[in-house]
């Protein structure tokens, strides 16, 4: 009783005279609540921190998007300044492009495909020359060794087989092969008249230029006959040829390869693609030429790397 009458008297000096584990026990408690009240605040700045770091990081991230062109450019001179010279090699592109719309008509001869740039001539020249074909089970093995020594050879096709082996005829063209004419229907031009060889010419003309798009640009007459209606009607260079492989006759490849031993430079090579023995030989012919140093040329070539301006209605055998 006395104690509790001392205290109430003695006001606030009486929690000096509280019992020491009471005082143990208040100090733990404001320890703690102290020790709260950090934690809380340190959680807070580590939260604080890491939401600041992922914003920089994000900020960081559009940065790099604006500066590569993934996010739309701020309106600024140097993005005027871009968009300037964007527009003006859009315009230089657009008229580079319509500068190359006119190939088709550069090209309505054929001379763009099979008059190549940068033949040496210097160097010893041979055409090869193709008559009355198209024939896919021949013509396709020779445009294929042909493709692969990037040699060119001139094709006198016959213009009622080209609806038959439209597929032939496009592919040696796209090759760069020289496309020529060997008439329509194989005709003998000599027995015909000036109106009848018009017709036989224009016919051929007509299925040629359907498939290729462009005419053909030398006529080899059936049989070597020539007369003077012929010379007086005929619209394109006649080429004939200097060396006879006779592959019609032999059907064999040694005696197509024998026939072949006496070509030198300048020689306008007659076979036919309609015998899979003159494929034979031209597999074993066109890798051996090359090798012996020969360019492998269209008629074309031949006569433009000679010199020769090949004149409508002349004949011409060789490009010497």
């Amino acid at each position: 009783m006395g104690y509790r009458k001392k205290h109430i008297k003695g006001g606030t000096d009486g929690f000096r005279n509280e019992p020491f584990q009471v005082r143990s026990m208040i100090n733990q408690r404001k320890r703690k609540s102290e020790m709260r009240t950090k934690v809380v605040l340190f959680s807070t700045a580590v939260l604080l921190v890491v939401i600041l770091a992922v914003l920089a990081f994000k900020l960081n991230g559009l940065n790099m998007q604006d500066g590569s062109g993934n996010v739309a450019a701020a309106d600024t001179d140097s993005d005027k300044a871009d968009g300037v010279k964007e527009d003006s090699r859009e315009k230089k592109k657009d008229s580079k492009d319509n500068e190359k719309e006119p190939v088709k008509e550069t090209m309505a001869s054929g001379k763009k495909r099979w008059l190549r740039d940068g033949l040496d001539p210097d160097k010893p020249m041979v055409a090869l020359t193709f008559d009355d074909g198209p024939y896919t089970p021949v013509t396709s093995r020779i445009l294929k060794v042909l493709k692969k020594y990037d040699a060119r050879a001139t094709f006198f096709i016959v213009g009622n087989r080209v609806p038959s082996y439209e597929d032939m005829v496009k592919q040696a063209y796209e090759q760069g092969n020289e496309i020529a004419t060997h008439t329509y229907n194989h005709a003998n031009l000599t027995k015909l008249s000036k109106k009848q060889i018009k017709a036989e010419l224009d016919k051929s003309k007509k299925v040629i230029k359907d498939v290729i798009g462009c005419s053909f640009s030398a006529l080899r007459p059936p049989g070597g006959s020539i007369n003077d209606t012929m010379r007086s009607t005929v619209k394109v260079p006649m080429i004939y040829w200097s060396v006879d492989t006779e592959d019609w006759k032999s059907r064999n490849k040694k005696s197509v390869l024998n026939e072949c031993k006496v070509i030198q430079d300048g020689d306008i090579v007659l076979m036919h693609d309609l015998y899979p023995s003159t494929a034979d030989a031209v597999e074993k012919l066109v890798p051996k030429l090359v090798k012996e140093g020969y360019q492998l040329v269209t008629v074309d070539e031949l006569l433009y790397y000679n010199g020769i301006k090949a004149e409508a209605g002349k004949v011409y055998a060789n490009g010497r």
